[in-house]
């Protein structure tokens, strides 16, 4: 069995230092090496009180904010994501959610694949999970 680092944010931390605790089976993010994989994140308050009010963007850039908050603790950058994984409850979004997406991503753009799904949990309407690579420094 591969010997994985679990990456895990302080629940304590300041928001933008925080993502949701994980309450059932599943880890923040899991690190081997250089290689970091993120479980997917909503717009969800970092506290696990549920979906941010204040719509569609409230969520992107909250659930960006939960990823970005993942990666800083597992030792890397939004600029060192490889591959983002996009759900979207209504893909007619998909627009808004790109303008947003480039306030948080520079080019070279990771590699992205963007679905339609019919629900996501508490009602949110879009997830992202990323892989990211830990530069050597």
């Amino acid at each position: 069995m591969s010997n994985f680092e679990v990456i895990l944010t302080d629940a304590d931390a300041a928001p933008e230092r925080a993502a949701p605790i994980p309450s059932s089976g599943y880890s923040q993010a899991l690190r081997i090496g250089n290689f970091v994989v993120t479980s997917g994140y909503l717009g969800t308050h970092p506290d696990g009180s549920g979906v941010v009010k204040g719509g569609f963007e409230a969520e992107v850039r909250r659930a960006l904010d939960n990823i970005q908050a993942v990666l800083l603790k597992a030792g890397c950058s939004m600029a060192d994501v490889i591959r983002v994984n996009v759900s979207l409850t209504d893909v007619n979004k998909f627009s808004e959610m790109d303008k947003i997406f480039k306030d948080y991503f520079k080019a070279p753009y990771p590699t992205r694949n963007t679905i339609g799904v019919k629900e996501l949990w508490g009602g949110a309407q879009v997830g992202f999970d990323v892989w990211a690579m830990v530069s050597d420094k």
